[in-house]
C-alpha cells in the first residue's frame, strides 16, 4: 500500500510549549522531512462540504479534548465570548475524528479523506467542522467548533459566531426552537488579547492529538478493530 506522506510540523512560539504529533503511520522521520513544506491544517474541497450540509456524512457529536494549552470547545452559557476578527483564526471544512473511548480529537488530512483509500466505516466516523478562535471574558481562549451538517442548528450557531465578532455575547443552546439565543454584553469588557495568540496552525497543532495522513494509520487501525485495539492497549500497560 501506498502510504501518503505527513508534512513537517510548524514550530510553535517561544511563549507557549510545543505538542509533538506521533505520526502513527509508516512513514519514517527521513520522510517526514523530506517533504516540500505545505500548510499542516486545511478544509476539504467544496464538493465535499456541499454533501455534509446535505446530510451526506457523519454528524456524531464530539467530546472533550485532551488538556492542553488549546483546546477545541463550545461557549460556556454563564460566561460572555468574542470571536477573533480576523479571517486567519478561522478555517472551514476541517475533517475531523473524535475517539469517544479515548476521549481524542485527530485531524484527517484532506487528500487522504477524499481520495476514497479511508475506509468506508471510518469516513463515516469522521465529521467536518468550521473552526473559530475564540476569547472568553475570564481571559481564556478556545476553538469555536461548528459542525457542516443539514441540521438547523447549524444555522443558529454560525449566527451566533457572527455576533461574537463585533462584540461580547452569551451563547445559549435553546432546545425548543432548536437554534441559539444571543446576549449582547451591556458593561465594558477588557478586549480578549489577541496579541498574545500564535497562529491559528500552532493553536490547532496544540489541540489535536494526532494527525492522520495513511490510510492504516494507528487511529484507522484501532477504530476499525471495533473496541478490540484499546483493550490490548490496557492490557500492554499492565
Amino acid at each position: 500500500m501506498t502510504h501518503q506522506q505527513q508534512p513537517s510540523l510548524p514550530e510553535v512560539g517561544s511563549d507557549f510549549e510545543e505538542s509533538v504529533l506521533p505520526p502513527n503511520g509508516a512513514a519514517s522521520n527521513a520522510d517526514l522531512k523530506a517533504t516540500a513544506p505545505k500548510p499542516l491544517f486545511g478544509g476539504v474541497s467544496a464538493r465535499t462540504a456541499a454533501a455534509a450540509k446535505k446530510g451526506n456524512t457523519s454528524t456524531s457529536r464530539t467530546g472533550k479534548a485532551k488538556q492542553a494549552t488549546f483546546s477545541f470547545g463550545k461557549p460556556k452559557k454563564s460566561v460572555y465570548v468574542k470571536v477573533h476578527p480576523s479571517p486567519n483564526y478561522t478555517m472551514t471544512n476541517v475533517p475531523v475524528y473524535q475517539n469517544d473511548i479515548t476521549d481524542t480529537f485527530h485531524f484527517i488530512q484532506p487528500d487522504l479523506y477524499e481520495s476514497g483509500e479511508l475506509p468506508e466505516r471510518f469516513v463515516r466516523a469522521v465529521k467536518l467542522i468550521d473552526l473559530f478562535v475564540a476569547g472568553a471574558a475570564d481571559g481564556s481562549f478556545f476553538i469555536w467548533f461548528v459542525p457542516v451538517t443539514s441540521h438547523v442548528s447549524r444555522k443558529g450557531a454560525l449566527k451566533a459566531v457572527e455576533a461574537a465578532r463585533s462584540r461580547y455575547v452569551l451563547v445559549e443552546w435553546f432546545r425548543q426552537a432548536s437554534t441559539y439565543t444571543i446576549e449582547p454584553a451591556t458593561e465594558a469588557i477588557p478586549e480578549p488579547k489577541w496579541e498574545t495568540l500564535p497562529s491559528l496552525e500552532s493553536m490547532m497543532l496544540d489541540a489535536f492529538d494526532s494527525v492522520v495522513s495513511v490510510s492504516d494509520d494507528k487511529v484507522v487501525r484501532d477504530y476499525m478493530s471495533g473496541g478490540v485495539a484499546n483493550r490490548r492497549d490496557e492490557e500492554d500497560e499492565e
